[in-house]
């Protein structure tokens, strides 16, 4: 029995004996709508409506920002993380080299106690990373006494 294919209510194939049909040039991630009918003599059956949608492309980069982060004791920072192409799966997992210096979750990280420590954003294998420095907070001034005799 051959079948007509189409998408969007345009017919890109005719008369395809196999059940199995590929469609090039599709864009990844997206969804798709194509209809089949089955052609019997010079006659068509109703089509039936099949949704599709892509796969993910692969990861090819990961990026995160701000590279360098200078943070005093108890600060916290978002740091930003882009995934390439936008049509690869977006997940990211994070993590820190030292959590004893700076702990790190969903890209915000917090600054535990002086010292250095590297963050990793990672997607399918690949990853970027993006340093922590951490200081202590400079003491509060104290305010100026008044000399004697002033006041």
């Amino acid at each position: 029995m051959p079948y007509n294919v189409y998408q969007d209510e345009e017919l890109i194939a005719e008369a395809i004996e196999d059940k199995e049909y590929t469609v090039e040039g599709l864009t990844p991630n997206t969804e798709y709508s194509f209809s089949v009918s089955e052609v019997i003599g010079d006659k068509e059956s109703e089509k039936a409506t099949v949704m599709v949608k892509t796969k993910y492309s692969d990861v090819e980069s990961v990026s995160v920002s701000p590279k360098t982060n200078n943070l005093e004791v108890g600060a916290t920072r978002n740091l930003t993380a882009k995934v390439e192409p936008s049509t690869a799966k977006q997940d990211v997992s994070w993590s820190s080299s030292d959590e004893d210096v700076a702990t790190v979750s969903n890209g915000t990280v917090t600054a535990v106690s002086t010292g250095t420590a590297t963050i990793t954003v990672s997607a399918e294998g690949i990853s970027d990373t993006a340093t922590v420095n951490v200081i202590e907070p400079d003491p509060p001034e104290e305010p100026d006494e008044p000399e004697e005799g002033e006041g």
